[in-house]
């Protein structure tokens, strides 16, 4: 039972490390329609293993405090490159506004 639990523990820490690495991939492609899926997958998994009540070993705490803080990074980049397009939108969008004035 106790080996069982060990191989859900890795295969599912594994799932979460590959789902963050594709969030950062799509976030550095400027391809965020899929981040969402992807981050509700990740949510699926984190509370399943609470669910569970697994226990973690030292090395598997590690390894989800590694995740949490990459996900924090992919996180605050994919906030910095909404916030950035919002502002070129806006900024569009007054230009817009005042080229129809003149009309």
């Amino acid at each position: 039972m106790l080996h069982n639990q060990h191989s859900s523990v890795n295969s599912q820490l594994d799932r979460l490390e590959r789902i963050s690495n594709q969030i950062s991939l799509l976030i550095s492609n400027n391809d965020y329609e899929r981040i969402s899926h992807l981050d509700r997958m990740r949510k699926k998994i984190i509370t399943d293993m609470q669910e569970k009540n697994l226990e973690l070993s030292t090395y598997h705490k590690k390894s989800v405090l590694k995740l949490i803080s990459q996900n924090k990074v992919i996180i605050s980049e994919f906030k910095n490159k909404s916030s950035e397009s919002l502002s070129k939108i806006a900024n569009s969008r007054k230009c817009t506004k005042a080229y129809l004035a003149t009309l």
